[in-house]
C-alpha cells in the first residue's frame, strides 16, 4: 500500500486518492531542479513567469501533461485546463484518473505571472 504524511498535520498520514492528489500538488507546485537528491522533481515552471496569460496557459498545459506521467505513474492524466484574469493570476486545474481504482481526483494550482 503507498502512503505518505498528510500536509499540515502531526502524525497523519494519506493514503489512495487522497495520496495520489497530494502527489500532484506536489509535482504542479515545484520548481524542477530545487529538491537535493531529486533533480527531475517537479515541473520547470520559471517560462511561464512574466508570459501574457493565454501562452503561460498554454506552456503550462504542455508541462503538466508531460511530467504527471513520468511523474506519478499510478495517474493518467485526463485534461489540463487553465484560466488567466486581468492581474496576472492564473489557475491550472489538472484533472486525472487514480488507475488502480479508476476513481477521478482534480488538483489545482494559482501561478502568479507578473
Amino acid at each position: 500500500m503507498d502512503f505518505q504524511h498528510q500536509r499540515n498535520s502531526i502524525g497523519g498520514i494519506v493514503t489512495g486518492l487522497d495520496d495520489v492528489k497530494q502527489c500532484v500538488s506536489s509535482i504542479i507546485s515545484t520548481q524542477k531542479g530545487t529538491i537535493p537528491f531529486m533533480p527531475e522533481f517537479g515541473c520547470d515552471l520559471l517560462p511561464a513567469i512574466g508570459e501574457i496569460g493565454q501562452n503561460a496557459i498554454d506552456y503550462l498545459i504542455a508541462v503538466y501533461s508531460r511530467e504527471i506521467p513520468l511523474q506519478e505513474p499510478r495517474v493518467e492524466v485526463d485534461t489540463v485546463a487553465g484560466e488567466a484574469d486581468e492581474n496576472g493570476k492564473i489557475t491550472m486545474n489538472v484533472y486525472f484518473t487514480y488507475t488502480p481504482t479508476n476513481e477521478t481526483g482534480s488538483v489545482f494550482r494559482e501561478i502568479y505571472t507578473k
